[in-house]
């Protein structure tokens, strides 16, 4: 190997700059694809690596500095070059070949077992060339893969890709792949080089945990938190959805509210609301047009396991997790159980690695938030008392997972009068001046004329 190859950093930049930015289209959206010669394959239901070939040798590699340095794939690979390439990157999908659809966490397992002359790698697309420019258009990209690998082996092999221009063509195309063979999805990389990931439709009964309601109907959900039980019965959040209907949205609201309990960890949605969490019983049936485990930089969603324990929730630990793409709720699933059964975290065996799935999780100790500024103010009515509060404090858990706010500025709104009494904001910031910020934002819009500032 006569190259200086990084690795790590050609995976992330081909997980991010390509294949994190295929589009997820819904089967009955194929008509939303436009005219043109379209390049449609079937989509192998593995994880993407890249082959990295030399002329003495080859290797497999991504991210997360993995890689495959022995087996049939790698001696196929071995000695596959024309005369007038010394060296060249190409990207495919790793997966097992089963007697029917083949299964992404089945590639995980292979590997830790170090079973690699089970595996089989479709390449789809050509990532590099030493000493050539590559052409921007896939089609011509393909041509070139196809006429450097023109043989086809057991496990290695270039992507049988057919080219279809009308879009019933299309539609009958993923007919046979999905719904006769049994197939992920399909690929459709278009003329104008947007390129498109059709699946089903994928269904999991999940855990209510949480919900916020909605400012402008109390009465109504706005969104729900989500989460799936652990094989230790710790529940892993998966995140949250706001796509009900409006009857779901007024049923739920009646029956989560009867249930609320308390929780020592936080969460805030979208908005800034922050989640009022339940006891885990409402179990929900969510639709959803994908699944990932990474997010659009390459790296692994990580998301907070919490334990329910004497009514109420605790933060345990953040663990990789996943994340729903265009989730819908569709009902609540009266015949499904709060158990390791119905709402098992193995639903998501497809979409991530079964030995993270399964691992026990190791409790972290959290720092202790510090206060920073506390404001509060009064006001009398016809019905009562109201009490306006803002709070700012740094975390310092940071340090801990990026994805953890340093600052936090907390708003509550409390009256008496009111059907829904106590209303709750939470706003994040990256620094003490944009905290400040927020705090100020929230003073001006929300502290008018007749409320009394208290002493602290």
């Amino acid at each position: 190997m006569k190259e200086d190859i990084n690795f790590e950093s050609i995976a992330k930049h081909y997980k991010c700059a390509v294949a994190g930015k295929y589009r997820p289209l819904k089967p009955e959206e194929i008509n939303s694809i436009p005219l043109g010669n379209n390049l449609v394959s079937r989509k192998i239901d593995g994880e993407l690596w890249l082959a990295y070939i030399w002329k003495e040798g080859a290797i497999l590699f991504t991210k997360g500095e993995r890689f495959i340095r022995e087996g049939q794939i790698i001696e196929s690979l071995k000695g596959c070059l024309p005369d007038d390439v010394n060296s060249l990157i190409v990207a495919g999908e790793l997966y097992l070949q089963k007697e029917f659809r083949e299964r992404v966490g089945d590639v995980a397992k292979s590997i830790s077992k170090k079973d690699f002359n089970n595996l089989s790698f479709s390449i789809f697309d050509l990532v590099k060339i030493e000493g050539k420019v590559l052409a921007l258009n896939y089609e011509k990209r393909l041509e070139e893969l196809k006429s450097i690998f023109k043989l086809s082996t057991n496990n290695l092999n270039v992507i049988e890709t057919k080219e279809i221009i009308d879009k019933e063509s299309i539609k009958e195309f993923y007919n046979k792949c999905v719904k006769q063979e049994k197939s992920e999805g399909i690929i459709v990389r278009t003329a104008t080089e947007i390129t498109y990931k059709i699946k089903p439709s994928i269904s999991i009964d999940a855990l209510v945990i949480g919900f916020t309601n909605k400012i402008n109907e109390s009465e109504k959900i706005r969104s729900i938190l989500l989460g799936l039980k652990r094989t230790d019965d710790t529940i892993q959040l998966i995140g949250a959805c706001g796509n009900l209907s409006n009857e779901l949205r007024e049923d739920l609201f009646k029956k989560l509210t009867s249930i609320e309990c308390d929780s020592k960890f936080r969460h805030s949605s979208s908005d800034g609301n922050l989640y009022r969490f339940v006891k885990p019983k409402v179990i929900l049936e969510v639709k959803c047009t994908e699944i990932q485990s990474e997010d659009s930089n390459a790296n692994s969603i990580r998301r907070m396991v919490l334990e329910y324990k004497d009514n109420i929730w605790e933060p345990l630990s953040l663990n990789v997790c996943v994340s729903l793409i265009h989730p819908v709720i569709l009902r609540e699933r009266h015949d499904k159980l709060p158990d390791l059964s119905d709402v098992r975290i193995s639903q998501l065996a497809s979409f991530i690695d079964s030995n993270v799935l399964e691992e026990k999780i190791k409790t972290i100790t959290l720092p202790k938030s510090k206060l920073i500024d506390r404001k509060v103010w009064t006001k009398e009515g016809k019905k009562g008392i109201s009490i306006r509060k803002i709070i700012t404090l740094q975390t310092f858990k940071s340090e801990i997972w990026d994805g953890w706010p340093e600052w936090i500025v907390f708003y509550s709104d409390y009256s008496s009068g009111r059907k829904v009494p106590l209303e709750r904001k939470l706003k994040t910031a990256r620094s003490l001046d944009e905290a400040n910020a927020a705090a100020k934002k929230l003073i001006e819009s929300n502290i008018k004329k007749g409320w009394i500032p208290l002493s602290n």
